[in-house]
């Protein structure tokens, strides 16, 4: 069984996907501040033609960074924007902005600044996406794009058709709410913590959270007033934030973040055997580490390159088998993943795509 948890504390909101009793994603969102999909009136307050981005100002202070390139026209000081979170700050970093603007939900992305349709790329075979650019090109709504995601795959036009009027009602009020305002002023705060989870998890059987719920159409909701408690989520996230983490045959990963990468090591933790006992060893630890590191990746929210040392395997087989695992596994990552395969010096490449 499937369940979404969710819990507030210390300000913020947290949510935890289960399968079972077992951890394998969570997501924290603050209670305030600058973060993906908000909406901001923001103004222009210096056009730095150097970096080919103009520097705007947002509530309580803030700056955002809107590259020239992510503009719908020339800016210049002073100007108002209507613009959308793409990547939150990260220290020193200003939020980087788009006057792209999207707004997602479970089936689909809405363009509404522009009228192109497209098919995620995570939907590979090339019937589907070919009836899909059909129907996104059928359904777009009249000088709007639209983006169909891959949950779409599975949806019949009659399930998407009233996501897509409702997203396009929600970018009505918006743009007429923005007409009334002064800059700088957030507009939309985007969908709420438990609607983002539900358009990028798999549809859970539960939800249990803190406070009541409302609005979950066929899906049970419980209370209870400490979520995380019921399944050790803390200690299961602790674990799998470790340096170290542990592998169930007694194997371990080490896990090192750096700037541009993150490494992780793969180490059996115990007598190596010999001969094919060997082979057979290294292959099944190794298999336990793609499990291992599919779910590590997405509850530590992972994003951009990464190597794992996977332990060394004589046979093309087993290589082979080691990443049909790993490809199969992070397919129900809601974050792309993709598998690059070995290097000549035996590391294997992935790369999961970075997300505010």
């Amino acid at each position: 069984m499937k369940q979404i948890l969710l819990e507030t504390a210390g300000g913020q909101t947290e949510l935890a996907l289960l399968d079972g009793r077992t951890l394998t994603d969570y997501r924290a969102y603050p209670g305030s501040g600058v973060f993906s999909e908000q909406i901001y009136l923001a103004r222009v307050d210096r056009v730095a033609k150097g970096m080919a981005a103009a520097f705007v100002a947002l509530p309580d202070r803030q700056t955002g960074f809107l590259p020239l390139d992510e503009a719908k026209r020339p800016l210049r000081g002073g100007q108002t924007v209507l613009a959308q979170v793409r990547k939150p700050p990260v220290g020193e970093k200003a939020a980087y902005l788009t006057e792209d603007i999207s707004l997602a939900g479970r089936y689909v992305l809405l363009l509404p600044r522009t009228d192109k349709t497209a098919v995620s790329s995570r939907v590979t075979d090339p019937k589907e996406k070919e009836r899909l650019s059909a129907l996104a090109r059928a359904l777009a709504p009249d000088g709007m794009g639209l983006i169909l995601r891959k949950e779409s795959v599975h949806a019949s036009p009659e399930e998407i058709r009233p996501e897509i009027e409702a997203l396009a009602a929600l970018w009505r009020r918006l743009s007429a709410e923005a007409e009334q305002k002064a800059a700088p002023a957030l507009i939309w705060n985007g969908r709420t913590p438990l609607e983002r989870a539900l358009d990028d998890w798999e549809t859970p059987d539960r939800v249990t959270a803190d406070r009541p719920v409302r609005d979950l159409p066929g899906i049970p909701c419980e209370v209870s007033d400490h979520p995380f408690a019921l399944y050790s989520v803390r200690e299961q996230r602790r674990k799998l934030t470790d340096r170290r983490v542990w592998l169930p045959g007694g194997g371990f990963l080490v896990v090192d973040p750096c700037e541009a990468l993150t490494v992780i090591d793969v180490n059996t933790g115990k007598d190596t055997g010999r001969g094919a006992d060997r082979e057979t060893l290294f292959l099944q630890t190794n298999l336990e580490a793609a499990r291992l590191i599919a779910r590590l990746l997405r509850v530590r929210g992972v994003g951009g390159i990464v190597i794992i040392d996977f332990i060394d395997m004589r046979e093309d087989a087993s290589r082979e088998q080691v990443l049909s695992c790993l490809r199969e596994i992070t397919l129900s990552d809601p974050v792309k993943c993709v598998i690059h395969g070995f290097t000549s010096l035996g590391l294997v490449e992935m790369t999961r795509k970075k997300s505010g």
